[in-house]
Protein backbone atom coordinates (compact mmCIF):
# COMPACT_ATOMS: atom_id res chain seq x y z
CA UNK A 1 0.00 0.00 0.00
CA UNK A 2 1.35 3.36 -1.04
CA UNK A 3 2.43 5.82 1.96
CA UNK A 4 0.88 9.53 0.82
CA UNK A 5 3.38 12.25 2.48
CA UNK A 6 2.22 16.06 3.33
CA UNK A 7 3.97 18.75 2.36
CA UNK A 8 4.64 19.20 5.96
CA UNK A 9 6.21 15.72 5.97
CA UNK A 10 9.39 16.93 3.25
CA UNK A 11 10.01 19.89 5.16
CA UNK A 12 10.06 17.64 8.41
CA UNK A 13 12.20 14.86 6.38
CA UNK A 14 14.71 18.09 4.95
CA UNK A 15 15.04 19.12 8.21
CA UNK A 16 16.24 15.84 9.46
CA UNK A 17 18.63 15.17 7.00
CA UNK A 18 19.95 18.90 7.27
CA UNK A 19 20.71 17.77 11.17
CA UNK A 20 21.79 14.46 10.28
CA UNK A 21 24.32 16.05 8.40
CA UNK A 22 25.44 19.05 10.37
CA UNK A 23 26.43 16.26 13.41
CA UNK A 24 28.25 14.27 11.09
CA UNK A 25 30.24 17.33 9.66
CA UNK A 26 30.62 18.65 13.05
CA UNK A 27 31.87 14.97 14.75
CA UNK A 28 34.31 14.69 12.61
CA UNK A 29 35.46 18.88 12.67
CA UNK A 30 34.49 20.08 9.77
CA UNK A 31 32.63 22.83 11.34
CA UNK A 32 32.18 23.72 14.79
CA UNK A 33 28.04 24.17 15.64
CA UNK A 34 29.04 25.49 18.60
CA UNK A 35 29.70 29.16 16.61
CA UNK A 36 26.22 29.00 15.45
CA UNK A 37 24.27 28.40 18.62
CA UNK A 38 23.20 30.78 21.34
CA UNK A 39 26.30 30.84 23.99
CA UNK A 40 28.10 28.92 21.36
CA UNK A 41 32.02 28.64 21.55
CA UNK A 42 32.76 31.98 19.92
CA UNK A 43 30.75 33.51 22.00
CA UNK A 44 32.18 32.35 25.30
CA UNK A 45 35.69 31.48 24.60
CA UNK A 46 37.94 34.77 25.39
CA UNK A 47 39.85 35.65 22.26
CA UNK A 48 43.33 38.43 22.69
CA UNK A 49 46.09 39.06 20.68
CA UNK A 50 48.05 36.28 20.03
CA UNK A 51 51.38 35.55 21.62
CA UNK A 52 54.89 34.36 19.42
CA UNK A 53 57.49 32.98 22.43
CA UNK A 54 59.83 32.63 19.27
CA UNK A 55 60.53 36.24 19.62
CA UNK A 56 61.97 38.18 22.07
CA UNK A 57 59.99 39.34 25.02
CA UNK A 58 59.45 43.05 25.37
CA UNK A 59 59.68 44.25 29.34
CA UNK A 60 58.99 48.13 29.57
CA UNK A 61 61.89 49.50 30.87
CA UNK A 62 59.83 51.76 33.44
CA UNK A 63 56.24 52.54 33.80
CA UNK A 64 53.42 54.25 35.70
CA UNK A 65 50.60 51.77 35.17
CA UNK A 66 50.68 49.40 38.39
CA UNK A 67 50.34 45.69 37.66
CA UNK A 68 46.96 44.16 37.69
CA UNK A 69 44.98 40.98 39.63
CA UNK A 70 46.68 38.08 38.50
CA UNK A 71 43.61 35.67 39.29
CA UNK A 72 45.12 31.99 39.44
CA UNK A 73 42.94 28.56 39.06
CA UNK A 74 44.31 26.10 41.75
CA UNK A 75 42.69 23.10 43.11
CA UNK A 76 43.89 21.52 46.73
CA UNK A 77 47.09 20.28 46.63
CA UNK A 78 50.22 21.23 48.07
CA UNK A 79 52.28 21.71 44.56
CA UNK A 80 51.26 25.21 44.60
CA UNK A 81 52.72 25.58 47.94
CA UNK A 82 55.36 28.20 46.66
CA UNK A 83 52.68 30.91 45.41
CA UNK A 84 51.15 30.06 48.05
CA UNK A 85 53.50 30.82 50.38
CA UNK A 86 54.52 33.69 48.30
CA UNK A 87 51.09 35.47 48.24
CA UNK A 88 50.93 34.52 52.17
CA UNK A 89 47.60 32.64 51.58
CA UNK A 90 44.48 32.69 48.97
CA UNK A 91 45.14 36.90 48.67
CA UNK A 92 47.72 38.63 48.72
CA UNK A 93 49.21 39.86 51.95
CA UNK A 94 51.21 43.31 52.38
CA UNK A 95 54.54 41.57 53.62
CA UNK A 96 54.40 38.76 51.92
CA UNK A 97 56.81 37.86 48.54
CA UNK A 98 53.83 39.14 46.09
CA UNK A 99 53.05 42.09 47.99
CA UNK A 100 56.29 43.66 48.22
CA UNK A 101 56.43 43.23 44.54
CA UNK A 102 53.29 45.59 43.88
CA UNK A 103 51.30 42.37 42.94
CA UNK A 104 48.11 41.35 43.67
CA UNK A 105 47.32 37.62 43.60
CA UNK A 106 43.81 35.60 44.26
CA UNK A 107 43.94 32.16 43.89
CA UNK A 108 40.39 30.49 43.25
CA UNK A 109 39.98 26.84 44.41
CA UNK A 110 38.78 25.01 41.08
CA UNK A 111 38.90 21.59 41.48
CA UNK A 112 37.26 20.32 38.20
CA UNK A 113 39.90 19.78 35.87
CA UNK A 114 37.70 20.66 33.25
CA UNK A 115 35.94 23.79 34.95
CA UNK A 116 39.52 24.65 35.76
CA UNK A 117 40.24 25.36 31.62
CA UNK A 118 36.85 26.33 30.79
CA UNK A 119 37.30 29.35 33.64
CA UNK A 120 40.88 30.34 31.38
CA UNK A 121 39.30 30.14 28.46
CA UNK A 122 36.46 32.36 29.20
CA UNK A 123 39.03 34.88 31.01
CA UNK A 124 37.54 34.63 34.51
CA UNK A 125 41.23 33.55 35.83
CA UNK A 126 44.02 34.54 34.19
CA UNK A 127 46.81 31.71 35.02
CA UNK A 128 45.72 28.13 35.32
CA UNK A 129 47.32 25.40 37.50
CA UNK A 130 47.42 22.50 35.56
CA UNK A 131 49.41 19.29 34.93
CA UNK A 132 51.63 18.52 31.74
CA UNK A 133 49.58 15.97 30.26
CA UNK A 134 46.15 17.63 31.08
CA UNK A 135 47.21 20.63 29.28
CA UNK A 136 48.16 18.69 26.01
CA UNK A 137 44.45 18.10 26.14
CA UNK A 138 43.28 21.63 26.84
CA UNK A 139 45.86 23.10 24.63
CA UNK A 140 44.86 21.42 21.80
CA UNK A 141 40.29 22.11 22.49
CA UNK A 142 41.85 25.80 22.86
CA UNK A 143 43.36 25.90 19.60
CA UNK A 144 40.41 24.70 17.75
CA UNK A 145 38.44 27.11 19.35
CA UNK A 146 41.00 29.72 18.46
CA UNK A 147 41.73 30.64 22.07
CA UNK A 148 45.57 31.43 22.90
CA UNK A 149 47.69 29.94 25.62
CA UNK A 150 51.33 28.99 26.71
CA UNK A 151 53.02 27.47 29.53
CA UNK A 152 55.56 29.68 31.39
CA UNK A 153 56.54 27.75 34.69
CA UNK A 154 57.05 24.40 36.28
CA UNK A 155 55.47 24.03 39.29
CA UNK A 156 56.80 20.61 40.72
CA UNK A 157 57.40 16.98 39.82
CA UNK A 158 54.99 14.03 41.68
CA UNK A 159 57.33 11.88 43.29
CA UNK A 160 55.25 9.28 44.93
CA UNK A 161 52.50 11.21 45.33
CA UNK A 162 50.98 9.35 42.12
CA UNK A 163 50.53 5.55 42.14
CA UNK A 164 48.80 2.10 41.22
CA UNK A 165 47.96 -0.22 43.89
CA UNK A 166 46.57 -3.88 43.66
CA UNK A 167 44.66 -6.66 45.63
CA UNK A 168 47.14 -9.24 46.44
CA UNK A 169 48.63 -11.44 44.24
CA UNK A 170 48.86 -8.08 41.39
CA UNK A 171 52.43 -7.94 41.40
CA UNK A 172 53.01 -6.13 38.15
CA UNK A 173 51.61 -4.00 35.37
CA UNK A 174 50.16 -7.26 33.24
CA UNK A 175 48.60 -8.74 36.35
CA UNK A 176 45.87 -5.58 35.92
CA UNK A 177 44.75 -7.82 32.91
CA UNK A 178 41.15 -8.85 33.71
CA UNK A 179 41.02 -7.26 36.22
CA UNK A 180 38.64 -3.93 37.21
CA UNK A 181 40.55 -0.59 38.24
CA UNK A 182 38.72 2.59 39.66
CA UNK A 183 40.41 6.23 38.43
CA UNK A 184 39.22 9.57 37.70
CA UNK A 185 39.12 10.00 33.52
CA UNK A 186 41.25 12.72 31.88
CA UNK A 187 43.23 13.17 34.79
CA UNK A 188 47.66 12.73 35.97
CA UNK A 189 45.57 9.36 37.12
CA UNK A 190 44.51 7.94 33.70
CA UNK A 191 47.45 9.03 32.29
CA UNK A 192 49.85 7.27 34.73
CA UNK A 193 47.39 4.01 34.16
CA UNK A 194 47.88 4.32 30.06
CA UNK A 195 51.65 4.80 29.93
CA UNK A 196 51.68 1.94 32.29
CA UNK A 197 49.82 -0.08 30.34
CA UNK A 198 51.38 0.93 27.41
CA UNK A 199 54.83 0.17 28.45
CA UNK A 200 53.93 -3.40 29.46
CA UNK A 201 53.40 -6.47 27.88
CA UNK A 202 49.48 -6.61 27.60
CA UNK A 203 47.94 -6.92 24.54
CA UNK A 204 45.62 -3.76 22.69
CA UNK A 205 42.82 -6.28 23.28
CA UNK A 206 43.68 -6.34 27.00
CA UNK A 207 44.40 -3.09 27.96
CA UNK A 208 40.55 -2.08 26.22
CA UNK A 209 39.25 -4.64 28.41
CA UNK A 210 40.65 -3.10 31.62
CA UNK A 211 39.56 0.16 30.53
CA UNK A 212 36.18 -0.99 29.70
CA UNK A 213 35.72 -2.63 33.22
CA UNK A 214 37.19 0.65 34.55
CA UNK A 215 35.31 2.14 37.28
CA UNK A 216 35.05 6.21 36.79
CA UNK A 217 35.43 8.63 39.37
CA UNK A 218 35.07 12.03 39.66
CA UNK A 219 38.49 12.81 41.60
CA UNK A 220 41.65 10.58 42.62
CA UNK A 221 40.27 9.96 46.57
CA UNK A 222 37.22 8.35 45.46
CA UNK A 223 39.15 5.70 44.33
CA UNK A 224 41.64 4.85 47.01
CA UNK A 225 37.93 4.13 49.35
CA UNK A 226 36.55 2.30 46.83
CA UNK A 227 39.81 -0.15 46.79
CA UNK A 228 40.11 -0.34 50.84
CA UNK A 229 36.37 -1.23 50.51
CA UNK A 230 37.56 -4.39 48.53
CA UNK A 231 34.81 -2.90 45.48
CA UNK A 232 37.59 -2.64 42.68
CA UNK A 233 40.54 -5.01 42.17
CA UNK A 234 43.15 -1.79 41.76
CA UNK A 235 43.30 1.59 41.80
CA UNK A 236 44.98 4.84 40.61
CA UNK A 237 45.26 7.61 43.79
CA UNK A 238 47.33 9.72 45.30
CA UNK A 239 48.84 10.14 48.87
CA UNK A 240 47.92 10.43 51.87
CA UNK A 241 44.76 8.28 50.82
CA UNK A 242 46.57 5.85 48.50
CA UNK A 243 49.16 4.32 51.42
CA UNK A 244 45.92 4.52 53.87
CA UNK A 245 43.75 2.13 51.38
CA UNK A 246 46.68 0.29 51.19
CA UNK A 247 47.49 -0.36 55.11
CA UNK A 248 43.49 -1.27 55.20
CA UNK A 249 43.21 -4.26 52.72
CA UNK A 250 45.79 -7.03 53.61
CA UNK A 251 48.26 -8.09 51.03
CA UNK A 252 47.42 -5.29 48.95
CA UNK A 253 50.53 -3.38 47.79
CA UNK A 254 51.40 -0.25 45.62
CA UNK A 255 52.65 -1.52 41.73
CA UNK A 256 54.10 1.51 40.44
CA UNK A 257 53.85 4.89 41.28
CA UNK A 258 55.94 8.24 40.05
CA UNK A 259 58.97 7.65 42.02
CA UNK A 260 59.52 5.17 39.48
CA UNK A 261 57.78 7.20 36.63
CA UNK A 262 59.62 10.03 38.11
CA UNK A 263 59.12 12.31 35.08
CA UNK A 264 55.83 11.56 33.74
CA UNK A 265 53.18 14.04 35.99
CA UNK A 266 54.81 17.17 36.14
CA UNK A 267 52.56 20.44 37.63
CA UNK A 268 53.35 23.76 35.14
CA UNK A 269 51.55 27.18 35.37
CA UNK A 270 49.49 28.33 32.02
CA UNK A 271 48.72 32.10 31.25
CA UNK A 272 46.25 33.35 28.79
CA UNK A 273 47.83 34.66 25.34
CA UNK A 274 45.53 37.91 26.23
CA UNK A 275 47.11 38.80 29.58
CA UNK A 276 50.72 37.75 28.79
CA UNK A 277 50.62 40.17 25.51
CA UNK A 278 49.34 43.01 27.54
CA UNK A 279 51.29 42.26 30.86
CA UNK A 280 54.36 40.85 30.65
CA UNK A 281 56.11 42.82 33.34
CA UNK A 282 53.16 40.90 35.70
CA UNK A 283 53.92 37.54 34.23
CA UNK A 284 57.37 38.18 35.12
CA UNK A 285 57.20 39.32 38.71
CA UNK A 286 54.74 36.24 38.97
CA UNK A 287 57.07 33.89 38.03
CA UNK A 288 60.06 35.51 39.92
CA UNK A 289 57.73 35.83 43.03
CA UNK A 290 57.11 32.23 43.11
CA UNK A 291 60.47 30.58 42.66
CA UNK A 292 60.98 32.69 45.75
CA UNK A 293 58.35 31.17 47.40
CA UNK A 294 60.22 27.74 46.49
CA UNK A 295 63.43 29.06 47.82
CA UNK A 296 61.60 29.90 51.18
CA UNK A 297 60.47 26.31 51.48
CA UNK A 298 63.60 25.03 51.11
CA UNK A 299 65.11 27.33 53.69
CA UNK A 300 62.14 27.58 55.95
CA UNK A 301 60.05 24.47 55.67
CA UNK A 302 57.96 24.93 59.02
CA UNK A 303 57.42 27.96 58.65
CA UNK A 304 55.88 26.79 55.07
CA UNK A 305 54.32 24.10 56.19
CA UNK A 306 52.47 26.20 58.97
CA UNK A 307 51.50 28.68 56.49
CA UNK A 308 49.60 26.14 54.26
CA UNK A 309 47.75 24.98 57.26
CA UNK A 310 46.68 28.38 57.88
CA UNK A 311 44.90 28.60 54.10
CA UNK A 312 41.25 28.96 54.51
CA UNK A 313 39.38 26.20 52.38
CA UNK A 314 42.62 24.66 51.83
CA UNK A 315 41.82 22.18 55.08
CA UNK A 316 45.23 20.78 54.71
CA UNK A 317 47.22 20.70 58.46
CA UNK A 318 50.89 21.88 58.41
CA UNK A 319 51.73 17.99 59.34
CA UNK A 320 49.81 16.80 56.75
CA UNK A 321 50.96 19.49 54.25
CA UNK A 322 54.45 18.29 55.39
CA UNK A 323 53.44 14.24 54.98
CA UNK A 324 51.91 15.37 51.27
CA UNK A 325 54.94 17.66 50.23
CA UNK A 326 57.22 14.70 51.14
CA UNK A 327 55.96 13.41 47.98
CA UNK A 328 56.78 16.08 45.43
CA UNK A 329 60.03 17.83 44.62
CA UNK A 330 59.02 21.52 43.86
CA UNK A 331 60.71 23.18 41.28
CA UNK A 332 63.32 25.68 41.57
CA UNK A 333 64.98 27.69 38.88
CA UNK A 334 67.23 24.82 37.66
CA UNK A 335 64.66 22.35 37.50
CA UNK A 336 62.10 24.87 34.88
CA UNK A 337 65.62 25.19 32.84
CA UNK A 338 66.18 21.40 32.76
CA UNK A 339 62.17 20.70 32.38
CA UNK A 340 62.02 23.65 29.41
CA UNK A 341 65.14 22.72 27.59
CA UNK A 342 65.65 24.36 24.54
CA UNK A 343 64.07 25.00 21.62
CA UNK A 344 65.08 21.69 19.42
CA UNK A 345 66.45 19.80 22.30
CA UNK A 346 63.09 17.67 23.01
CA UNK A 347 62.64 18.39 26.66
CA UNK A 348 60.57 16.51 29.69
CA UNK A 349 58.06 19.10 28.92
CA UNK A 350 58.06 18.04 24.80
CA UNK A 351 58.08 14.28 25.75
CA UNK A 352 54.86 13.86 28.22
CA UNK A 353 53.01 16.63 26.21
CA UNK A 354 53.58 14.59 22.76
CA UNK A 355 52.44 10.94 25.09
CA UNK A 356 49.44 12.48 26.59
CA UNK A 357 48.54 14.23 23.18
CA UNK A 358 49.04 10.54 21.88
CA UNK A 359 46.92 8.86 24.44
CA UNK A 360 44.15 12.11 24.05
CA UNK A 361 43.81 11.38 20.27
CA UNK A 362 43.72 7.69 20.77
CA UNK A 363 40.80 8.18 23.00
CA UNK A 364 39.42 10.54 20.37
CA UNK A 365 39.25 13.41 23.16
CA UNK A 366 41.23 15.90 20.69
CA UNK A 367 41.20 16.34 16.84
CA UNK A 368 44.35 17.74 16.34
CA UNK A 369 48.05 17.06 17.73
CA UNK A 370 50.13 19.99 17.90
CA UNK A 371 54.36 20.38 18.24
CA UNK A 372 54.80 20.48 22.13
CA UNK A 373 57.02 24.01 21.07
CA UNK A 374 54.08 26.09 20.12
CA UNK A 375 52.54 25.68 23.54
CA UNK A 376 55.72 26.61 25.71
CA UNK A 377 57.17 29.91 26.60
CA UNK A 378 60.36 29.47 27.83
CA UNK A 379 61.03 33.76 27.73
CA UNK A 380 60.63 34.52 31.44
CA UNK A 381 62.72 31.61 33.00
CA UNK A 382 65.52 32.84 30.73
CA UNK A 383 64.68 36.60 31.53
CA UNK A 384 65.03 35.29 35.09
CA UNK A 385 69.24 33.68 34.35
CA UNK A 386 70.68 36.24 36.86
CA UNK A 387 68.25 35.95 39.67
CA UNK A 388 68.57 32.02 40.54
CA UNK A 389 71.43 29.52 41.02
CA UNK A 390 70.93 27.44 37.80
CA UNK A 391 72.92 24.84 39.70
CA UNK A 392 71.12 21.55 39.92
CA UNK A 393 69.22 20.96 43.47
CA UNK A 394 68.95 17.29 42.82
CA UNK A 395 71.60 13.91 42.82
CA UNK A 396 72.28 12.53 40.05
CA UNK A 397 70.07 8.86 40.17
CA UNK A 398 72.67 5.99 41.82
CA UNK A 399 71.13 2.53 39.87
CA UNK A 400 71.45 -0.77 41.67
CA UNK A 401 70.91 -3.90 40.11
CA UNK A 402 67.51 -5.57 41.05
CA UNK A 403 67.84 -9.32 43.01
CA UNK A 404 67.88 -11.86 41.06
CA UNK A 405 64.05 -12.83 42.45
CA UNK A 406 62.92 -9.27 41.73
CA UNK A 407 59.69 -9.17 39.55
CA UNK A 408 59.70 -7.20 36.89
CA UNK A 409 57.01 -3.81 36.79
CA UNK A 410 56.23 -4.50 32.93
CA UNK A 411 57.75 -7.00 30.25
CA UNK A 412 57.31 -6.38 26.56
CA UNK A 413 57.72 -8.63 23.88
CA UNK A 414 58.83 -6.06 20.67
CA UNK A 415 59.63 -7.17 17.42
CA UNK A 416 62.60 -5.52 16.31
CA UNK A 417 64.13 -6.70 13.66
CA UNK A 418 68.13 -6.67 12.24
CA UNK A 419 70.02 -7.55 9.15
CA UNK A 420 70.00 -11.17 7.91
CA UNK A 421 72.83 -12.98 10.39
CA UNK A 422 73.84 -9.60 11.85
CA UNK A 423 73.20 -7.24 14.52
CA UNK A 424 72.99 -4.31 12.81
CA UNK A 425 69.52 -2.81 13.70
CA UNK A 426 66.92 -2.16 11.04
CA UNK A 427 65.76 1.14 10.21
CA UNK A 428 62.12 0.91 10.75
CA UNK A 429 62.96 -0.87 14.19
CA UNK A 430 64.81 2.36 15.49
CA UNK A 431 61.66 3.94 15.83
CA UNK A 432 60.37 1.16 17.92
CA UNK A 433 63.52 1.40 19.77
CA UNK A 434 62.88 5.45 20.16
CA UNK A 435 59.42 4.77 21.65
CA UNK A 436 60.97 2.62 24.44
CA UNK A 437 63.68 5.92 25.07
CA UNK A 438 60.64 8.33 25.99
CA UNK A 439 59.45 5.60 28.28
CA UNK A 440 62.35 5.30 29.84
CA UNK A 441 62.94 8.96 29.96
CA UNK A 442 59.48 9.58 31.82
CA UNK A 443 60.62 6.02 33.91
CA UNK A 444 63.76 7.58 34.92
CA UNK A 445 64.06 5.64 38.12
CA UNK A 446 63.78 1.74 36.74
CA UNK A 447 66.47 -0.58 35.51
CA UNK A 448 65.65 -2.24 31.87
CA UNK A 449 66.11 -5.33 30.81
CA UNK A 450 67.53 -5.88 27.33
CA UNK A 451 67.21 -10.25 25.97
CA UNK A 452 67.52 -10.91 22.55
CA UNK A 453 65.81 -14.55 21.40
CA UNK A 454 65.77 -16.56 18.26
CA UNK A 455 63.63 -19.55 17.05
CA UNK A 456 65.53 -23.12 17.06
CA UNK A 457 66.48 -22.38 13.08
CA UNK A 458 70.73 -22.92 13.05
CA UNK A 459 73.46 -23.72 15.69
CA UNK A 460 72.10 -23.02 19.28
CA UNK A 461 75.34 -21.20 20.32
CA UNK A 462 75.21 -19.31 16.84
CA UNK A 463 72.11 -18.10 17.95
CA UNK A 464 72.81 -17.21 20.89
CA UNK A 465 75.80 -14.96 20.63
CA UNK A 466 73.87 -13.30 17.86
CA UNK A 467 70.83 -12.94 20.33
CA UNK A 468 73.32 -11.10 22.67
CA UNK A 469 75.22 -8.78 20.06
CA UNK A 470 71.57 -7.78 18.67
CA UNK A 471 70.35 -7.05 22.47
CA UNK A 472 73.63 -4.74 23.03
CA UNK A 473 73.44 -2.89 20.16
CA UNK A 474 69.81 -1.93 21.67
CA UNK A 475 71.77 -0.85 24.37
CA UNK A 476 74.84 0.98 22.52
CA UNK A 477 71.83 2.89 20.48
CA UNK A 478 69.71 4.07 24.06
CA UNK A 479 73.46 5.15 25.33
CA UNK A 480 74.28 6.84 22.15
CA UNK A 481 71.38 8.42 20.98
CA UNK A 482 69.67 9.31 24.54
CA UNK A 483 72.55 9.15 27.08
CA UNK A 484 71.05 6.47 29.30
CA UNK A 485 73.57 5.18 31.82
CA UNK A 486 75.06 1.99 30.91
CA UNK A 487 74.46 1.23 34.70
CA UNK A 488 70.85 1.28 34.00
CA UNK A 489 70.78 -1.10 30.70
CA UNK A 490 71.69 -4.76 30.75
CA UNK A 491 71.51 -7.32 28.39
CA UNK A 492 71.68 -10.95 27.75
CA UNK A 493 70.94 -13.39 24.61
CA UNK A 494 68.70 -16.11 25.36
CA UNK A 495 69.27 -17.66 21.73
CA UNK A 496 66.10 -20.07 21.24
CA UNK A 497 66.01 -21.40 25.12
CA UNK A 498 62.78 -19.13 25.91
CA UNK A 499 60.11 -19.56 23.26
CA UNK A 500 56.52 -18.11 23.78
CA UNK A 501 55.05 -19.97 20.77
CA UNK A 502 55.78 -23.71 18.83
CA UNK A 503 59.04 -23.46 16.76
CA UNK A 504 57.02 -25.89 14.35
CA UNK A 505 54.99 -23.48 12.78
CA UNK A 506 56.51 -20.33 10.52
CA UNK A 507 54.06 -18.10 13.04
CA UNK A 508 55.56 -19.43 15.98
CA UNK A 509 58.89 -18.79 14.83
CA UNK A 510 58.05 -15.32 14.34
CA UNK A 511 57.12 -14.36 17.90
CA UNK A 512 59.95 -16.18 18.82
CA UNK A 513 62.49 -14.38 17.30
CA UNK A 514 61.83 -10.79 19.33
CA UNK A 515 63.67 -8.50 22.48
CA UNK A 516 61.93 -9.00 25.87
CA UNK A 517 62.12 -5.52 27.15
CA UNK A 518 62.03 -6.04 31.10
CA UNK A 519 61.58 -3.00 33.52
CA UNK A 520 62.35 -3.17 37.23
CA UNK A 521 62.17 -0.49 39.99
CA UNK A 522 65.41 1.00 40.89
CA UNK A 523 66.45 -1.00 43.86
CA UNK A 524 67.91 2.65 45.25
Amino acid sequence: MAVKIERGGYVLMFLIGVAILGYGLNHYGLIDLGNFMPGGNKATVKSGEPVDASKPLLIPASSSDSDPEVRVRVNVWVGCAGGLVANGGLDTQPDSIFGKKGLKVSFKIIDDWTEGAAALATGNVDVMLTTADVYAKDYAQFKDKGFGSHAFLMVDWSRGADGVIGKQGINSIEDLAGKTVAFAPYTPSHFLLYNGLKASGLSTEQRNEIFNKAVHTKDGIEPATLFAQEKVDAAVAWDPDMSDAVSKRAGSKKIYDTRIANRLIADILVVSDDFSARHPQTVLKFAQGWLEGVEFIKTQPDRAYNLIGTVKDFNIPSDLAKTMLGGVKLADYADNRSFMGSAGSNPDYDNILSMAQDMYRDLRIIKHTYNPEDSLDRRYIEKLSDSFSMASSEAPIEYKQPAASATPIATQHRSIYFDPNSSRMSMDSRAIVDELAGTMRAYENTVVDIEGNTDSTGSRQYNIQLSHARADEVKNYLMDKYSFPAARLRTAGNGPDKPIDSNATPEGREKNRRTDIKVYANPS
